[in-house]
């Protein structure tokens, strides 16, 4: 793995500038090489996960193969060994007691002690570290602008506040209720953001409790009356992802799904433009050189 990022680590897509510091967008393969090796993807699909569009989920999914591969393994050792004192100290079989000596209850004792502790401390130290990582993100990362949700009976309300020089954007995501593909996860209207970036997001609900989780994205938190919460969105591959309300709302709970679609920086620009019906000023259209784009000018800082 290590020698294939290092073969793919060079393919750059281009370079985005924000708040005067470059940084490198790795190409598909890159990202592919250094994220997702190819036993890991035939894992989380072995144990009935979807690709992982992020680090986050595919660290959860290999979390949850780790811990329940140890549990099964666990499950078998005690009951082989409960199976084998059945069948070899049953009444019938010994009808004496048997008693263990000193030494070697003494020794039982430690390993069954210190088995389930070590055992334990392995499943804990990776679930603590993930958690620190997860505060430390959505504390000190450094976002490239803020989604609000909120939650309603029985939909979804976004607004990108994008900060690129043009106002909020604001629209409903309702569930489009005669789709044959996909059915209860279409909606009208998804939320659109680009590639490989970390996106500022925050959650409320505007009457009752709601939760929005996305679970190839890593995301599942609730959206609470009176609070705002906040946690971090980020894809590294591009793709449609489909999610629904995991919190008991009401008579239309299962109707009122979550969709995400990741895209390239260039295509958001005009998912904005398009979605605010705005046309380009002139000063933007006098700026562009021949090799820029809108997603050039726009991700840069003014």
């Amino acid at each position: 793995m290590k020698d294939l990022w290092n073969y793919y680590k060079g393919q750059t897509t281009g370079v985005v500038t924000m708040n005067q510091d470059s940084y490198a967008i790795p190409t598909m393969e890159a990202k592919r090489a250094f994220m997702f090796p190819e036993v890991n993807y035939e894992l989380t699909r072995y144990f009935g996960f979807g690709m992982p569009a992020n680090d986050k989920m595919l660290s959860i999914v290999l979390l949850y193969i780790e811990t329940m591969s140890i549990l099964v393994a666990v499950a078998f050792v005690v009951g082989f060994i409960v199976l084998w004192s059945i069948s070899r100290f049953n009444s019938n079989v010994n009808p004496v007691p048997y008693h263990f000596s000193k030494k070697v209850e003494a020794f039982l004792d430690t390993v069954f002690a210190l088995l389930p502790t070590v055992l334990i401390s392995y499943l804990l130290i990776p679930a603590l570290g993930f958690i620190f990582q997860l505060e430390y993100d959505e504390n000190f990362l450094e976002t490239l602008f803020n989604v609000y949700i909120i939650g309603h009976q029985w939909y979804w309300t976004y607004e990108v506040d994008a900060n690129f020089n043009f106002p909020i954007l604001q629209f409903d995501s309702y569930m489009v209720k005669d789709s044959e593909k996909n059915r209860l996860l279409n909606v009208d209207k998804c939320l659109v953001l680009p590639n490989g970036h970390n996106i500022c997001s925050y959650i409320t609900s505007h009457d009752v409790i709601h939760s929005w989780a996305v679970p190839q994205l890593g995301i599942k938190i609730d959206a609470l009356p009176g609070r705002l919460m906040r946690f971090v969105l980020y894809s590294s591959i591009e793709g449609v992802y489909y999610g629904q309300c995991s919190e008991l709302c009401g008579v239309n709970h299962a109707f009122m799904p979550i969709c995400v679609e990741i895209v390239k920086n260039q295509y958001f620009i005009d998912w904005i433009f398009l979605s605010l019906d705005t046309n380009l000023v002139a000063n933007v259209v006098n700026s562009m050189s021949i090799s820029d784009n809108l997603s050039s000018i726009y991700f840069k800082k003014n």
